[in-house]
């Protein structure tokens, strides 16, 4: 879907209205912001290659803040560049894959989605749900690559399994063909680790490693995590110590455990 991650667009259609997207909630900014210490180096990499439309696999184990340093990228893009990133999260398969980023082309305001929708739905009186259960895979992919061919999208796919030959597939074609940049997030690089898609991420100057961040970071990140969840009036020794050496330096491990 269209970043921020946490906004789910849902489409709907009846004999009297015209499809819309709701956003059920909102990425909290101001929270993503205090969270985001030690990664200056991972941020200015990624924001080369946003800007440069360079696609790049960025791994490392879970909890390091991959998200969140696509996130904090993505949040520093001006409005209208911000509106074309599309974040799927999650699929299996390659048409779910392919569901997911032509609803986030929807969601992000794309004409000719818009459009598609309109004739297969509203003049049907069917509900999107339906409009998509009856799209075939190799119609979602046709969609999908007219509409990145148009306008200049960036595809982030996250929490993924290993790419099988047919996914892969499908995203050499939108970074290839389409000319549209695919960033993939994975807790490793190797090829049992990507699968497929280790064919397009294969050499070290395709890849961001997001591992443990510095001492002073995940000291720092702690302070930020107890003075906003009101423990700083605590005694609190024994914790911080205990939570620096059960979070292996992972920011994503400090905030769940405070």
């Amino acid at each position: 879907m269209a970043l921020p991650k946490e906004t789910i667009a849902q489409v709907t259609c009846t004999s009297t209205e015209q499809p819309r997207v709701r956003s059920v909630s909102k990425t909290n900014a101001r929270g993503l912001q205090d969270d985001f210490i030690g990664r200056e180096s991972e941020l200015r990499r990624l924001s080369a290659a946003i800007h440069n439309r360079q696609s790049l696999l960025i791994w490392g184990p879970t909890d390091a803040g991959k998200t969140a340093l696509v996130k904090k990228a993505i949040g520093e893009l001006p409005e209208k560049r911000r509106q074309t990133c599309i974040y799927s999260s999650g699929a299996v398969s390659v048409r779910q894959l392919a569901e997911e980023l032509v609803r986030g082309l929807y969601a992000a305001g794309d004409p000719l989605v818009r459009e598609k929708l309109r004739e297969g739905g509203c003049r049907k009186q069917i509900s999107a749900a339906r409009w998509f259960k009856d799209r075939s895979s190799g119609q979602l992919k046709a969609i999908l690559y007219q509409a990145a061919q148009k306008s200049p999208y960036t595809f982030f796919l996250d929490h993924m399994p290993a790419a099988t030959q047919s996914m892969a597939r499908l995203m050499k074609e939108i970074i290839w063909r389409c000319k549209t940049p695919v960033y993939l997030l994975s807790r490793g690089c190797s090829h049992e680790e990507i699968g497929s898609a280790w064919s397009i991420y294969f050499a070290k100057e395709y890849h961001i490693h997001v591992g443990p961040v510095s001492d002073s970071s995940i000291r720092e990140l702690l302070e930020r995590c107890i003075r906003r969840f009101g423990l700083a009036d605590l005694d609190l020794g024994r914790f911080r110590e205990e939570i620096l050496r059960l979070s292996r330096q992972l920011p994503g491990c400090v905030t769940k455990m405070c």
